[in-house]
């Protein structure tokens, strides 16, 4: 391989697990949000509108940006975390990661007054994740040595708000908005002083952890009371009673996400902000189908187009659905197969954009001597063959399959297989990953735009028939 191309694939390799591989996150960022649940007025009103479920599970969402790009097995953390409004990943350290609290506290709004509970559970994550992270102190000074320390080393027993009555930011929006604005921005300095105290003790060649703990503690409890006044005043606002609005209900059916098929199903009202996932029914999922339901309330009235899309599935875009006030419409979707079937990589043909920064759903493009667009990771079952294949429209594209592990060092490096260059007629490799491997992405090199350059890629796991046929 030539120096510079070798340079060019190292480059790539670096931009797309750095992507898809969290930082150093906030440690306790389920304590913290578990203290804020714990002193929440209502919070018996609130765990009824969301459900018992869906008020604890809280504490796993506000995960969910530090799982851009995962498959959380139900749904993507994507599904969570991009949309109109906010199209891109935010950085996690100040100043950009104030850019993201205006967007996912709207968006949170948004989902608990027209979405069913468990997506607007899960759409309130990214909102309590990014108040949290704001002021650790490792993010409030951004950029500083000694990351992990900053953020892990404090009693998670002591992060406790017993007594703290949490604040209504607001009560309309944009009032509530600026408020939270204002607050973390005053909290901000406080952290960074904290940081810029507690980092000699811990760069110290023998570091005693009980004299930074005090320290690090004290943002976690601002942390947990800023949260707590972000939560109560998001169901406040949010589940306040609504004006009449249109309703639109319905039933996706697709065909089977080979060993997943417990995934959900995105619905969007394209040109519009309104967008959920349709969540798997239980029991109605025949061998080899899948169901799962979806339901908008409270939205504006008029005429929609409407996109169901699931992993494995063809997208299909509906004709225009007049939406009316007082009125609930319904709309069901049955999903044909991809070509070929059980695909496991999300947009294989890279025909769905809904979002607006001019490039396909559900992929990125690192810049090298050649642009390379990556999938977004989708889990395997090392035990399993895959049959990893590419049918082209623009023969000088080079397409690459690397199966990795989320930790290299027990997992072993990742394997990396190219099709042939050169070529248009589909081609296809059988491929068996390390038994430390958990994922896949599919990487392809090119001068075109991505949609212009594949008509599919493909990744389908082998599995066994009874008389040791496989399929």
């Amino acid at each position: 391989m030539p120096t510079q191309r070798r340079l060019s694939t190292v480059l790539i390799i670096l931009v797309l697990f750095s992507s898809l591989t969290p930082l150093a996150a906030w440690g306790p960022h389920p304590v913290i949000t578990k203290a804020a649940l714990d002193v929440l007025p209502d919070a018996e009103k609130w765990q009824q509108a969301l459900g018992p479920e869906n008020f604890a599970k809280l504490t796993a969402y506000c995960w969910l940006p530090d799982q851009k790009g995962e498959d959380m097995k139900a749904y993507y953390g994507d599904d969570y975390l991009l949309f109109r409004a906010h199209p891109n990943y935010t950085e996690h350290v100040m100043p950009m990661a104030m850019n993201a609290v205006g967007p996912y506290f709207r968006r949170a709004l948004q989902a608990l007054r027209t979405e069913d509970p468990v997506n607007a559970a899960r759409q309130m994550g990214p909102l309590i994740h990014f108040v949290e992270d704001i002021l650790a102190p490792p993010h409030a000074r951004p950029y500083c040595p000694h990351h992990n320390d900053l953020e892990y080393w404090v009693d998670n027993k002591k992060i406790i708000i017993a007594g703290y009555q949490p604040l209504l930011l607001g009560r309309t929006d944009d009032e509530a908005l600026a408020a939270l604005q204002k607050r973390l921005s005053e909290l901000v300095p406080l952290s960074a002083k904290r940081a810029d105290e507690a980092l000699p003790l811990v760069s110290a060649p023998n570091p005693d952890r009980s004299k930074v703990e005090p320290i690090i503690l004290e943002s976690a409890l601002d942390a947990a009371r800023i949260a707590a006044d972000t939560i109560h005043t998001v169901l406040t606002l949010g589940l306040a009673p609504q004006p009449v609005g249109a309703g639109l209900k319905g039933i996706v059916t697709a065909p089977e996400f080979p060993m997943r098929n417990d995934h959900g199903a995105r619905v969007i009202l394209l040109d519009s902000d309104f967008g959920t996932l349709a969540n798997t029914d239980a029991g109605k999922s025949a061998s080899g189908a899948w169901q799962g339901s979806y339901e908008f309330h409270n939205l504006p009235a008029g005429q929609y187009r409407i996109m169901a899309y699931r992993t494995a599935a063809r997208a299909i875009i509906s004709e225009p659905v007049t939406l009316k006030i007082g009125e609930t419409a319904r709309m069901d979707f049955a999903l044909l197969p991809t070509e070929p079937p059980g695909n496991i990589i999300e947009n294989p043909d890279a025909a769905i954009a809904y979002l607006p920064n001019n490039r396909p759903d559900r992929w990125r493009v690192a810049l090298a001597i050649t642009p390379t667009w990556s999938s977004s990771s989708a889990d395997i079952n090392p035990k399993l063959s895959y049959r990893c294949g590419a049918a082209l429209k623009y023969p000088n594209a080079r397409v690459t399959f690397v199966f990795w592990a989320e930790d290299e060092k027990k997992g072993g490096p990742p394997i990396e297989v190219k099709l042939l260059e050169g070529q248009l007629k589909p081609e296809e490799k059988i491929v068996t990953p390390s038994l430390g491997h958990q994922l896949v992405t599919v990487r392809v090199e090119t001068d075109k735009p991505l949609a212009e350059t594949i008509e599919r890629v493909w990744v389908i796991p082998v599995t066994q028939e009874a008389g040791g046929q496989t399929k």
